[in-house]
């Protein structure tokens, strides 16, 4: 029961992490959003490399995406640069509010998921270890 009860607060733990680094960068979006769609073309690169940016978040989480050579990575950044030039023009402002994200992580959760990890692997190991003993000591009492 301990076990499934840090399982789950690992759990709430990482999504927690993740929103807290996360939010401040999506205030900030959400709040100049109205600036970054003024005209209908900027909107229409903003959707596009919003879009690419989603299958590159998507690939990399699942594992499938390697980091391609030459050509292919500065292409890559060429063209999400050209789509998200009117974000871009605040990149000083996004990337603090992605640090101040980063921050609140690193102080808020980061040291309680590493501890609630430990702890996983503590519980499995003492777990194991009594199995292992139970084992043995039915193994001796049954044959008196």
């Amino acid at each position: 029961m301990k076990k499934r009860n840090l399982k789950r607060r690992l759990r709430i733990l990482v999504v927690a992490s993740y929103v807290v680094s996360v939010f401040p960068l999506l205030l900030c979006l959400v709040l100049r959003w109205d600036g970054y769609v003024s005209t209908p073309a900027e909107s229409v690169k903003l959707s596009f490399g919003g879009l690419l940016i989603c299958l590159l978040v998507l690939f990399k989480t699942l594992g499938k995406l390697r980091v391609p050579s030459g050509v292919l990575l500065y292409g890559a950044v060429f063209i999400l640069a050209y789509l998200l030039k009117v974000i871009l023009d605040d990149l000083v402002l996004l990337s603090g509010m992605a640090l101040i994200g980063e921050i609140a992580d690193l102080l808020l959760f980061r040291r309680a998921i590493k501890k609630t990890r430990e702890n996983l692997v503590v519980d499995k190991t003492a777990d194991a270890t009594a199995d292992k003993v139970e084992q043995i000591v039915k193994k001796y009492i049954g044959r008196c």
